[in-house]
């Protein structure tokens, strides 16, 4: 089943998309700054969780995850965030062996009549914590047939304050979004083209070794539907580019002149998928079976060099080239007291890259590094991974009240980039950001992932939930462990004091359960919630995984009048002990909040928001926040960055 959010910008104050994802059974996000938060689902993050936007497969054109897939899309632009819950269908990513989502802006709807009809509204909020300020507008001039939409929006603020009056240096932010596109339709025909640019400037990321200096995307995108009969075919084409730059020195204390590092990083891909729906029986069994094709073909460079010291260059990944192509079938449909869908899928993903090199540094250093550069370029870094998909999930109603779910999978997922192409011992590492060096394994397996999921949807006339439980067992799972490499371990503790980490695949499990819940007290009042806890651990070694989301709960008491929705909101974490010794992982102690929350409907085009939350201002921990890296900043660098105090918001909201 999917959970849908529909965000307004009317009762969600967040600045960070992934944020909401706190509100979804089974999903949190790891913080490493203001605007690049890592969406997590069950434990899994990163590369591991797939994420669309509009339909085109996301592009993080950093290596440490800075530009992360839902900064793209700004919460007062944002239509809905979409989480697949469970294990996601085939046909909806090529590798989602961590879950799906879809985040769609909201570029307005088509018209009833063929007159033009002028729609749109504009949107502003200020959050006292970092006297930010958040603005948005759209605008859409459309009929029946012809739609145009114009779509822009600014986010900025200084450092995030906590305990009082102290600041987490480093957590400022600055971003604009843009976005126009042009749709058509007819009794049979729905297209869509659109054009994006996101600029992000002078932006603070405090659990990474550097920060934000600019962020430059630009995003095109075409989106088709076309029935013929019984059959309905669809499709989409994107191109993202990537120009973003980033340096240690700009936005925190400046190091030596000689460790002055700036990292300017490239990418761009062209993504592509066709399928077509028709309707199939297997035998008395009626349903539609939908076969598709795509594609994902990327490209990723990222040079480091020092101001200070023209010679200065490290080619970090050069030509990086990630290709991926898929065909995939699946069958929905009813087998009796059975709702059924299921499908498989094989991708080939095929990995290369151009040769790397170091200059500017001198010694044993370069001697080092020069080995190194010189057994990666001779290594084989070309290959390929052939991956089968196989789901199957299944429901039947047990009474009017309850519905069983049930769910088993096989998913894949091929190395990333960075656990392949990191030949020096650095942090270019997706944003892990746990303070340590890694370097990559060019023998790294596939992860293979196999699943299962019980649930069940029950609701009465006053209450309703929908527990599910899941176990996953993961092999070849990649993490770092301790290198064997003398060469990197002497680079790794000359430049960090410690050796490396290694890439490498090792097993691991994970299981759970999540639910969301509500009641309804009277005509006026009711409860909802959310509850969340997933363990995760090696299974060939005793650990545990790392940065895994601790129990949680989530539960509001909601007053609904005519015009008037009042909240009360009790957040809860448990404490997180079970930790990762190879991460050097700290433990969290459990900590709760409560958030006030209200909006009223002044007219039928004009809303007006306010809260508070964290309402008393309690100094707590999130376990998925990075440690901290800025000296400029009332937090002691290696310390957990701590959650934000007390945040007074306002917002209105007019449409027309």
């Amino acid at each position: 089943s999917i959970l849908s959010l529909e965000i307004s910008p009317n009762n969600e104050p967040v600045v960070d998309t992934a944020s909401l994802l706190k509100k979804v059974p089974g999903a949190n996000i790891n913080g490493n700054g203001a605007i690049t938060g890592i969406a997590q689902y069950r434990g899994l993050y990163g590369d591991r969780v797939s994420i669309n936007i509009d339909n085109a497969p996301s592009l993080t054109g950093g290596p440490n995850a800075m530009d992360t897939p839902l900064s793209y899309t700004p919460p007062m632009l944002l239509k809905s965030l979409n989480v697949y819950r469970g294990i996601a269908p085939v046909g909806v990513a090529q590798e989602s062996l961590g879950g799906h989502m879809t985040a769609n802006l909201d570029r307005g709807q088509f018209a009833s009549g063929n007159e033009m009809e002028f729609s749109g509204g504009i949107s502003s909020r200020f959050n006292s914590t970092s006297d930010g300020f958040s603005n948005a507008l759209k605008s859409v001039l459309a009929n029946d047939t012809h739609k145009l939409s114009v779509l822009a929006s600014h986010d900025e603020g200084d450092e995030t304050h906590f305990d009082n009056n102290d600041e987490i240096g480093g957590t400022q932010y600055r971003r604009s979004r843009y976005d126009i596109s042009y749709g058509w339709q007819n009794d049979d025909t729905v297209l869509e083209i659109f054009a994006g640019k996101l600029d992000t400037r002078d932006s603070g990321t405090p659990a990474l070794p550097m920060d934000i200096n600019h962020i430059d995307s630009d995003m095109v995108g075409i989106n088709l539907s076309k029935t013929f009969g019984d059959m309905v075919i669809s499709g989409n084409l994107s191109y993202n580019h990537v120009d973003h730059g980033m340096d240690n020195f700009s936005q925190r204390t400046a190091p030596m002149p000689a460790m002055f590092r700036q990292n300017n990083a490239t990418a761009h891909n062209t993504a592509w998928s066709l399928q077509a729906k028709q309707p199939f029986s297997i035998g008395s069994s009626e349903g539609f079976l939908t076969v598709g094709v795509d594609g994902n073909e990327t490209v990723h460079d990222s040079t480091i060099t020092n101001p200070n010291n023209a010679l200065f260059e490290v080619k970090n990944f050069e030509e990086v080239e990630r290709d991926s192509y898929g065909i995939f079938t699946e069958w929905e449909g009813n087998v009796g007291d059975w709702k059924i869908d299921t499908g498989i899928r094989y991708t080939r993903v095929s990995m290369d890259s151009d040769d790397v090199s170091i200059s500017g540094v001198m010694g044993m250093m370069a001697v080092n590094a020069g080995i190194l550069s010189s057994n990666f370029n001779n290594g084989d870094v070309d290959e390929d991974y052939n991956n089968v998909d196989l789901v199957l999930n299944a429901s039947r109603a047990l009474n009017n009240t309850t519905t069983l779910n049930l769910g088993l999978g096989r998913k894949n997922r091929a190395p990333s980039y960075q656990e392949r192409y990191l030949w020096l011992p650095l942090q270019a590492t997706g944003g892990l950001a746990d303070g340590r060096t890694y370097i990559g394994n060019l023998d790294l397996d596939e992860e293979t992932a196999y699943e299962v999921t019980v649930g069940i949807d029950w609701i009465s006339q006053n209450a309703w939930a929908n527990p599910q439980v899941f176990y996953r067992y993961i092999e070849d799972y990649i993490q770092g462990v301790p290198s064997t490499n003398t060469v990197a371990n002497m680079v790794s503790t000359m430049m960090s004091g410690n050796s490396a980490l290694m890439f490498d695949n090792i097993d691991a499990e994970m299981y759970g359960m999540d639910l969301g819940y509500g009641y309804k007290l009277c005509d006026h009042l009711s409860l909802e919630g959310t509850l969340s806890y997933v363990r995760g651990k090696r299974d060939d070694e005793d650990d545990n995984l790392y940065r895994v989301a601790p129990l949680n709960n989530r539960l509001a008491l909601v007053y609904t009048g005519h015009a008037t929705e009042l909240k009360v909101e009790s957040v809860l974490y448990a404490k997180q002990s079970k930790v990762s010794s190879f991460n050097n992982e700290e433990k969290t102690s459990g900590y709760g909040i409560i958030n006030l929350l209200g909006n009223h409907q002044l007219s039928r085009q004009l809303t007006v928001s306010a809260g508070v939350e964290n309402l008393f201002d309690h100094k707590y921990q999130d376990h998925l926040a990075g440690y901290n890296r800025n000296g400029d900043s009332d937090v002691a660098v290696g310390d957990r960055l701590p959650g934000a105090g007390r945040n007074f918001y306002v917002s209105f909201a007019y449409n027309w």
